[in-house]
């Protein structure tokens, strides 16, 4: 269960895709172009929950926590990535205190995470991703009203009974649930990234990232879309909480209806 684990808010969706040098070597920074990258990983895909347990986005932290472990679990039951279970690492995003964020950011590089999901904080994310750049970590972030594009939907989706019971059997003391969907979506995305680039290294799961959405075959599960693949080269992976839309100019994405990218004024 997930009960006092570390969660946060995803207000509207954002993937920011943060690598370069890891060990002093020169991580390729992927672009929505798709171009593969050596493989760089260990064989086992870890996911880091770094989010804020304090401050205005704490009332979310259970959702997202469930969200993620309710991914992570339906995936493992159909066998993982590459037949290995998923792990996941939560961690507190020190939303307001920069020496929280470098601390658990630090642990999560020293216990192998792959790809972190970041809360929809503006500081957080300006810290953490120039952390993640140098370490060769992807970063799945939320885009606020602040930073998404003009237009783009923000507005959390209300999970119906059914998903609602679902993330409750991940934390029963789960309260409000927004944007668990979305954290259960960019989980599933995170994951159809590695299974796609075939690697779970940090810049080969953004590299599939691009690859995850788009002109395949419609799938809206990490199971349904795996079945996708054994027939068919690529798919077009719609969550629960609908098209996920990014771009390379910004590194934002979000839920819902495509909008010109430019980000709003802050």
């Amino acid at each position: 269960m997930l009960v006092g684990r570390l969660a946060g808010i995803l207000v509207a969706s954002a993937v920011v895709f943060a690598l370069a040098g890891c060990a002093g070597e020169a991580m390729p920074t992927p672009t929505p172009s798709a171009t593969p990258v050596a493989p760089s990983g260990d064989g086992v895909l870890r996911i880091g929950d770094m989010t804020p347990v304090t401050g205005d986005l704490a009332g979310f932290a259970k959702a997202q926590a469930a969200g993620v472990e309710l991914a992570v679990s339906e995936a493992n039951t159909v066998g993982g990535f590459n037949k290995v279970p998923i792990e996941i690492l939560h961690r507190s995003a020190g939303d307001g205190d920069p020496a929280v964020t470098d601390a658990s950011f630090a642990d999560l590089l020293a216990r192998g995470v792959d790809v972190i999901i970041a809360p929809a904080s503006a500081s957080v994310l300006e810290q953490l991703v120039p952390l993640a750049k140098a370490a060769g970590i992807a970063v799945i972030a939320p885009a606020s009203a602040d930073n998404a594009p003009k237009g783009a939907e923000t507005t959390a989706v209300v999970p119906d009974d059914a998903f609602a019971a679902k993330l409750r059997s991940s934390d029963p003391s789960v309260g409000d649930l927004s944007y668990g969907i979305e954290a259960y979506d960019l989980t599933v995305a995170a994951i159809l990234g590695a299974t796609l680039a075939k690697d779970d290294g940090g810049a080969s799961i953004a590299y599939g990232l691009s690859l995850v959405t788009g002109s395949g075959i419609p799938c809206s599960s990490y199971g349904m879309c795996l079945d996708v693949l054994t027939t068919e080269p690529s798919i077009d992976y719609v969550g629960l909480a609908g098209q996920i839309n990014y771009t390379s100019e910004t590194g934002l994405a979000y839920f819902g209806k495509a909008v010109a990218a430019t980000p709003t004024a802050k």
